[in-house]
């Protein structure tokens, strides 16, 4: 990817224009949650059982959706 088509990117997701969510993993995801919340981050969902594991959903300030994880052993 060139600069000029790079720096396009970085401006669309930097005002939310992602098409789907980032995910990480966590070994606390209730821990994760409470510390976020403490924190102020936007959270869209709380800690739910699913059936790879729990999983909530929050939201950067630009509006991109992410999903934090903490998958069954």
């Amino acid at each position: 990817m060139d600069e000029a088509t790079a720096a396009q990117v970085r401006e669309l997701v930097a005002k939310g224009a992602t098409a789907g969510w980032f995910g990480l993993v966590t070994d606390d995801v209730r821990k994760t949650y409470e510390t976020l919340k403490a924190r102020g981050v936007e959270l869209t969902e709380e800690p739910t059982e699913r059936p790879y594991g729990t999983d909530f959903g929050l939201r950067d300030p630009f509006g991109n959706a992410i999903r934090i994880v903490q998958f069954t052993a």
